[in-house]
């Protein structure tokens, strides 16, 4: 990230825009005072600088104020998307008349009552005002049209005119109105048919008549402090722009300091209006302590630019607490909460206005002195826009929630106007918010250091906390105060209630009363989950809040429904499978290591140095864990039993991969075909040795290793392994891995040998050997790495998860291979501030891929030396142009194997490019213009138009359909959202909410019945072995895909989501006209597929425009091939439909064959077949389809194998 994306670009058409717009409503608030007979009596502003007071020249009703005038304006956000939205503000300051509130008023406490009906009139009047404006330019225009002879002079200033949006928003940056309002006018422009805001608005604030001593006096700020201070917020903001105006005018140094640090400030999350925080930093404050500082000498214009910002961070590291330092030595009194160190303190000289009144001592320590001294610990100032993300300040805590259901709590602050009698430093709004704070905090205990609250919106919270550690954060276990202190117990029952809390004794002794939670996810689980920090705090404040606080209260994570793309169906219920598959999978991992340990050394040719599960799934990052198959069980196991929970019976059997690393200590011969006989042999043995030993056949148990005899002599009471063992493994082998059935799952072992990748090198087979060396040996570093990563960081496996299920659902996860994207994901978690939640992670990847720049090497923050680092510099320069991505991890510092062929340089581009909208996505929820939570979804929705067409696969390819974003279970049976229809296809997630689902579920929206899974004992064991090898790896989408690419390949770019694949989307490539490329490409796809693609829909506009063309030409149609195409297309499923059922009556019930299979095995082909086909002409490839289609039935009996 670069601070270059937060400047603006101060170009003469961007200044004379503004200025413009600035006319335009200053024209519009001198209309206002006309027509309401207004006008002003010069009064001067009373401050302690007397003389500048006397010298000042008369001000009118109307000025212009603010940091445009400065060219201090900054944008927000470094994100385009999120800059449009927000705008950059120019400011005007409008004198509120003597009629409306006089001198009297604001001494009786009626500024803000009267300020605040002053501003609905200005509202109103403006509205109507841009109305007739609008009127009155469109019809000088249709004059100026009618009279061609007529001077265009005046024509740029009628086209200059245009619509205004007014909107009343928060003073101060927040999200929530709790003190004051201004205006806020924003531009709209039409362009292409679409109406757009420009980036630059105005902003209308209001002043009072004039500011005496009794306001502004330290007496009667210590007296009223709030009323005081929000006048003199109004009163003084044109004495500040003439103190900013000198001092910038002055020295430009000055002037490019304060536009850094307010881009710094927006980047670490300190200002207020990207989180409508009321307690944050606004920019004015920036320039405010800038300004104090050269008053005080402690920066000079001779000073660098990096000293004076490093100055700047200094003093906010003090906390901005020490009241001493900014009242010129006097004794003045001060407002009882700065007294006690509550508020944060900034004075410029000779005022009594704290410029801080609305932050809190304890914000400033635990959120801006922290940033400060983030900022200072780095060796150039300029890095802190490299070394830390862009985190808005949700982000910049540990874990945020929102907390809905609390406009009764609100209802009656909201409506209580602040009075001048008060005495107190907040308003009546800001002390509930107080409240709850306090709520939060004494229901969370040791598991926050630090939490702080703000207003969302009239009826919603954020609570945003720092964790004191995510051990703690994850305890279920709440200890109250020992038995000892009755008092305290009383109180703790109080809080909790009695029904809920227990006495336990830990084993130091202790007996305390505590609270143990429960979970909703402990249900099916069969075991104690291990719980996020998120989770386990949001059940604990929801508690308290609907205890104490609101019965109506809803406690939710920020963004906690991305997570809900990782849910597939288990059983008759929507969840996560991960939680319940992680402790079944890793006893069924460590039980098949003991096994291969316990083979005996003789039994193998070669000694067995190592076994190494590489599945992502055994250290928690699938995407969509592996579960155990019905397939793989036996007739006589419970499966009822823990281990056997989340059991599928999908038509595919995702096995479970690990390597063996041999090591025959030089006795092979250095030939490649001589290793490979010998990982044949040693597959084979090592299967026959392991049915042996731990096989369903009870006569081998006696031939056991002498090792395990002689420990079960040694422990005589303990049962014998073959006692023991409950359940029963099969092994089968291929002539270079061994698969083994073990407990429902199927673990397939490759051997791997260290001389093998040498010896292929030697031969000039560097593809081959790079290949055997990713799979093989890299893989084994990368898993050995990124499990210290998983298990060290409890949300970093849902983070990688989330990842890959968003570039799959991108269609680019075949692209940028899982390993790398997981490599992506650890690159958070491995710098100095880890995230805490897999939100938080998840946002962090999206925001590498936005921000780095990819034509240099990501080296991932572990400890190495700088040679090294400068070595990995020096291969990226020799780098080819074609690699997108270059990785530099701790096992491969000078390699990047998971990149070195896969993402290309386009296919980065488009990576970036969609990483950007995402963000662009969150950020309008994290900002709280947006609260809709179908938004998340959005973020795993693909755009259709950058597409030319989409083909969704028949519905019998969908192996795995409720992996789908949304399943066509919930197409068919979930109510439609307001203002969708099914011919949009757009329909509601069961998970994610409204989203987009194309024609996916459009043409699988009648799932057929599941078919039997027969499992193990069901079956002869040679047919059984051919049954399950039809079931391991099944992929046909994918196969679908790869040979329509074979016969596309210079055509076309397909896409597809590779983990819920549901159809292909396709862009041509040529330079001929689209129309006749799309429609081309689309019969050619549709004649290779075989029906496993459906005809798009997506094409039937440009279908109906080339009729109507044709028709007007007098030509004819050219979709009268589409619509042969699709009527063969039917004709063709009607008639394999027909022979299927007549198949399945003659069918024998011994092994019945399901509707799935027989009509798989009459759309797909093997590839060979395909190609062979795809050579041929069109009538010769119709001639023979027709043929296989009568001949299906009778094809698929022949199949079966004795």
């Amino acid at each position: 990230m670069s601070l270059s994306s937060y400047h603006l670009h101060w170009s003469d058409a961007l200044i004379k825009r503004v200025e413009v717009r600035l006319r335009q409503v200053h024209a519009s608030l001198e209309e206002f005072y006309r027509r309401k007979n207004y006008f002003t009596v010069a009064h001067s502003t009373t401050t302690a600088e007397n003389d500048e007071a006397r010298h000042q020249q008369e001000e009118g009703h109307i000025n212009s104020v603010g940091s445009f005038l400065l060219r201090t304006c900054v944008h927000s956000s470094p994100f385009y998307e999120t800059q449009v939205e927000h705008g950059v503000g120019a400011d005007v300051a409008l004198k509120i008349p003597e009629e409306v509130c006089s001198q009297k008023d604001i001494h009786d406490g009626l500024y803000l009552e009267r300020r605040q009906a002053f501003l609905l009139k200005l509202e109103k009047f403006l509205k109507k005002y841009n109305e007739q404006m609008m009127r009155e330019t469109a019809q000088a225009l249709a004059a100026r049209e009618d009279d061609d002879d007529g001077d265009d002079a005046d024509k740029p200033e009628l086209q200059s005119t245009v619509q205004w949006d007014v909107r009343r928003v928060p003073a101060g940056g927040g999200f929530v109105n709790t003190e004051k309002e201004i205006l806020r006018i924003c531009f709209l422009k039409s362009r292409h048919g679409a109406t757009r805001r420009e980036v630059f608005h105005v902003d209308v604030h209001l002043q009072p008549i004039s500011l005496t001593g009794r306001i502004a006096s330290a007496a009667s700020i210590r007296k009223h402090p709030l009323y005081s201070y929000l006048v003199q917020e109004d009163a003084l903001m044109t004495v500040h722009l003439r103190k900013l105006h000198e001092l910038y005018s002055k020295n430009q140094l000055f002037l490019r300091a304060t536009v850094f640090l307010k881009c710094w400030a927006y980047h670490v999350g300190l200002m207020s209006r990207t989180s409508g925080h009321p307690e944050g930093l606004s920019g004015f404050h920036i320039s405010a302590l800038l300004l104090r500082l050269v008053e005080e000498g402690l920066i000079s214009p001779s000073m660098s630019e990096e000293n004076v910002v490093r100055a700047v961070w200094v003093q906010l590291s003090r906390g901005l607490t020490q009241k001493e330092s900014y009242s010129n030595g006097q004794n003045m009194s001060i407002p009882a909460a700065e007294e006690r160190g509550e508020v944060a303190v900034l004075r410029l000289a000779g005022e009594t206005m704290n410029l801080f009144f609305r932050s809190s001592a304890a914000f400033f320590q635990n959120i801006v002195k922290k940033a400060a001294d983030e900022a200072l610990q780095l060796p150039h100032f300029s890095e802190v826009f490299v070394t830390v993300p862009f985190q808005p300040l949700q982000l910049r805590l540990d874990i945020c929630f929102t907390v809905e259901g609390l406009r009764a709590h609100f209802a009656e602050v909201d409506s209580t106007p602040i009075t001048k009698i008060t005495s107190a430093a907040w308003s009546t709004s800001a002390q509930r918010v107080q409240a709850i704070k306090e709520l939060a905090e004494e229901a969370l205990g040791t598991r926050s250091s630090y939490a702080t609250v703000w207003r969302r919106s009239h009826d919603a919270v954020y609570i945003a906390v720092q964790l004191t550690t995510e051990v703690e954060g994850r305890n279920r276990l709440t200890r109250g105060p020992a038995v000892e202190d009755t008092e305290a117990v009383e109180r703790f029952n109080a809080f909790w209630g009695k029904d809920v809390t227990s006495t336990r004794q830990f084993p130091d002794g202790g007996i305390y009363r505590c609270v143990l939670w429960t979970f909703d996810e402990d249900v099916g689980a069969h075991t104690t989950i291990a719980l996020s920090a998120a989770t386990v705090m949001r059940r604990v404040l929801a508690f308290a809040l609907q205890k104490h606080l609101s019965p109506t209260a809803q406690v939710s994570l920020l963004l906690g429904g991305l997570e809900g793309a990782l849910a597939e169906r288990v059983g008759a219920e929507w969840r996560d499978a991960a939680s319940m598959m992680q402790k079944s999978l890793m006893e069924a991992c460590r039980s098949i290591e003991t096994m291969i340990v316990e083979v005996p050394r003789a039994a193998l040719p070669c000694k067995i140095t190592s076994l190494d599960i590489i599945a992502p799934s055994e250290r928690h990052t699938a995407t969509f864990p592996i579960r155990p198959h019905l397939a793989l069980t036996y007739t006589t196991d419970d499966l009822t039993q823990p281990t056997f929970a989340g059991l599928t019976t999908e038509l595919v059997i995702e096995p479970v991969h690990g390597i063996l690393t041999i090591d025959d200590k030089n006795k092979i011969p250095d030939t490649p075909e001589a290793i490979a006989a010998i990982k044949g042999a040693i597959c084979a043995q090592l299967s026959k040795v392991l049915q042996e030993y731990y096989g369903d056949d009870r006569k081998h148990c006696k031939a056991r290793s002498k090792k395990s005899v002689k420990k079960e002599e040694n422990t005589p009471h303990q049962q014998t392994q073959c006692e023991a063992q409950t359940f029963r493994i099969r092994t089968s082998c291929t002539s270079h891995s061994v698969d083994i059935i073990y407990k429902g799952y199927l673990f397939r072992l490759y051997i791997a040998h260290y001389r093998e990748v040498s010896l292929l090198r030697a031969l000039q087979r560097e593809s081959e050997a790079a290949m055997i060396e990713r799979k093989l040996f890299w893989s084994v570093q990368h898993a050995k790495f990124l499990r210290t990563v998983a298990f060290g960081h409890h949300s970093y496996a849902v983070a990688a998860r989330l990842s890959k299920r968003w570039l799959s659902a991108m269609l680019l996860l075949e692209f940028v291979l899982p390993e790398a994207v997981e490599l992506l994901v650890a690159n958070a978690y491995l710098g100095s501030s880890p995230p805490k939640t897999s939100v938080s992670g998840f946002v962090r990847f999206l925001q590498l891929l936005a921000t780095h720049d990819w034509s240099s090497p990501l080296v991932l923050p572990y400890s190495v030396d700088s040679k090294l680092q400068a070595d990995t510099a020096e291969l990226v320069r020799t780098m080819g142009e074609q690699q997108g991505m270059f990785i530099a991890s701790p096992y491969a510092p000078m390699e990047s194997p998971f990149t070195a062929h896969t993402p290309r340089p386009m296919i980065m581009h488009r990576v970036v490019q969609l990483a950007k909208s995402a963000l662009a996505v969150l950020l309008a929820q994290l900002d709280g213009r947006e609260t809709l939570r179908s938004l998340e979804g959005l973020v795993f929705t693909t755009d259709p138009t950058a597409f030319d067409f989409h083909m969704a696969f028949h519905r019998h390819l969908l192996l795995q359909p409720d992996r789908l974003l949304v399943p066509p279970s919930a197409v068919t049976h979930a109510p439609l959202a307001a203002g969708t229809s099914v011919a949009n296809g757009a329909a509601l997630s069961p998970i994610l909410g409204p989203a987009s689902v194309g024609e996916a579920t459009a043409s699988a929206s009648v799932v057929p019945l599941p078919p039997r899974i027969l499992q193990l004992d069901e079956l002869e064991e040679d047919r059984s072995r051919v049954y399950l090898t039809e079931l391991v790896e099944r992929e046909p989408a994918a196969h679908v895909v790869r040979n329509v690419r074979m016969v596309t390949r210079d055509r076309c770019m397909i896409f597809y989501d590779c983990l819920a694949p549901h159809g292909i989307y396709v862009i041509a490539i040529t330079p001929s006209p689209m129309r006749e490329v799309c429609m081309q490409l689309h019969n050619d796809i549709i004649r290779v597929s075989h029906g496993a693609l459906l005809p798009s829909s997506s094409l039937s506009a440009v279908g109906a425009a080339e009729r109507w063309k044709a028709k007007v030409e007098g030509k004819p149609s050219p979709t009268a091939a589409v619509k042969s195409t699709k009527r063969k297309a039917a004709a063709e499923v009607i008639s394999r439909n027909s022979s299927r059922n007549e198949v399945e009556e003659a069918r024998s019930t011994k092994r019945r064959r399901t509707d799935v299979e027989e009509e798989t095995a009459g759309i797909m082909r093997r590839p060979e077949r395909l190609q062979e086909q795809s050579s041929q002409g069109t009538t010769s490839h119709a001639t023979k389809a027709k043929k296989n289609d009568r001949t299906a039935g009778t094809v698929s009996r022949k199949k079966k194998v004795k």
